[in-house]
């Protein structure tokens, strides 16, 4: 029986969704971090369980030619990517065989999966930065991400995927908030960045309203770093783990940035939910696009819209497109977005998605293609049924969890549509995430 502290020595066969190294010995599995296919190495068993346990690597014994060494100093230690020790061909395997595992084996299905299309230069690519601000233990701000599994945080100056302006307003700050002695005040930074415009907003996230110190240090910070063209004070006084409270203030300059995607100009709020990939964005909504198949008759449902950004890019292509969002700041941030890139073929509605797509499957309005791109969580069955009576010819799911797009796409593949083409995107190079756009149209009977 197996216990913790074994050593003992394997070969790893398999990876966990999350790129743990599968290592079996005696037939029971290990989940080892840093490990490839084929490696195999000395290994500590650090927790078992009933059915499997998780052990740390001691020592390679033999290396995978896809090992790759990790240039990011901290890496062992934050949580922040995971799988920077992967070449960009193993990932791309490992990105795409995610996808095909979840259909499989939660789907019950037996498609094809195409490569995923990754990004050649998979570094600085991320325009949003979260970073947690706190004091170590010789009083010294500190900003990073959290150790893996732990509140520990750990201390940063530059981050490989994180976008060069974050990294400096980053730094920037976190001598700000050393020299005005106030880490206390502070919970997180959250800085975003347009990639086009290179205009940057920062939000300082914190527990109390000093207003007046906190102007102070948002004029210095837009004197070292011009590109800072928006400062909001974001009140967050909650005991959870929530981010964002609800109370704005603006402190500095506008309430908004601008980025561009493709030829359209989309403005982008604090709260805004907006892809952090903009380069691989392009991508998979232009993948979106082609397989929605759309004809200038066509008439879509854009389910989950967003700030409207899919939404546009169908416009370019169909008679008519309906953007459906419960956030209201975000269905006004559409509303603008689309009159700014002057397209009049879209209307945005600020509602439930799974209630406003059941009034339209009510109504009898004719829909000829159902986008649908929900949160982590997948779509309710609500969403989906009304889905089905609407009964488009087409339904483009574009997904960020592998694992709730197969159960989604079994409800629906049980109830007429078949799953045509699945295009895993790589939006988070070096993590274990990925995205997929689904093609599934109407079973004719």
């Amino acid at each position: 029986m197996m216990k913790k502290n074994d050593r003992v020595t394997g070969t790893c066969l398999n990876y966990t969704f999350e790129g743990l190294g599968v290592v079996k010995v005696d037939g029971f599995p290990l989940f080892v971090k840093d490990m490839l296919v084929g490696e195999c190495g000395e290994i500590v068993v650090t927790q078992v369980r009933k059915n499997f346990g998780y052990g740390r690597l001691m020592k390679l014994i033999n290396a995978s030619p896809e090992r790759a060494e990790p240039p990011c100093k901290i890496f062992k230690q934050c949580g922040g990517c995971q799988l920077q020790h992967f070449s960009l061909a193993e990932l791309q395997r490992f990105k795409t065989q995610r996808v095909k595992d979840a259909l499989e084996r939660i789907g019950g299905l037996d498609c094809h999966v195409e490569d995923a299309l990754m990004m050649e230069d998979g570094w600085y690519y991320r325009n949003k930065g979260q970073v947690p601000v706190g004091v170590d233990k010789a009083g010294k701000t500190v900003c990073g991400f959290y150790r893996i599994n732990s509140n520990d945080i750990i201390d940063m100056d530059v981050c490989l995927i994180q976008h060069e302006l974050i990294n400096k307003t980053v730094q920037c700050m976190k001598r700000l908030i050393g020299e005005f002695g106030n880490a206390e005040v502070f919970r997180h930074l959250l800085v975003k960045v347009g990639f086009s415009t290179r205009e940057v907003m920062v939000v300082f996230i914190v527990r109390e309203k000093r207003v007046a110190e906190l102007k102070k240090m948002a004029n210095v910070l837009v004197a070292e770093v011009p590109e800072v063209k928006s400062v909001i004070l974001n009140l967050n006084q909650r005991a959870d783990n929530v981010i964002l409270g609800d109370e704005e203030e603006l402190l500095y300059g506008r309430p908004t940035i601008v980025d561009e995607l493709d030829g359209l100009r989309f403005e982008i709020s604090s709260k805004s939910f907006y892809q952090v990939n903009p380069v691989q964005t392009v991508k998979l909504y232009n993948q979106a696009v082609a397989f929605a198949g759309l004809s200038k008759d066509d008439r879509v449902v854009d389910l989950y819209c967003g700030i409207g950004t899919i939404t546009q890019f169908m416009a370019r292509q169909a008679a008519h497109v309906q953007g459906v969002e419960v956030v209201a700041a975000a269905i006004e941030d559409a509303k603008r977005n689309a009159a700014r890139n002057g397209i009049v073929n879209v209307d945005f509605v600020c509602a439930d998605a799974g209630e406003y797509a059941a009034r339209i499957a009510d109504s009898g309005e004719r829909v000829d293609v159902v986008c649908v791109d929900p949160p982590r969580k997948g779509c309710d069955e609500r969403t989906l049924e009304a889905m089905l009576t609407m009964a488009p010819r087409r339904i483009v799911y574009v997904s960020c969890d592998p694992s709730t797009l197969a159960r989604d796409l079994k409800y629906l593949g049980e109830r007429g549509y078949g799953v045509e083409r699945v295009q895993p995107v790589d939006m988070f190079p070096w993590t274990y995430h990925v995205e997929c756009v689904v093609l599934m149209s109407k079973v004719q009977k």
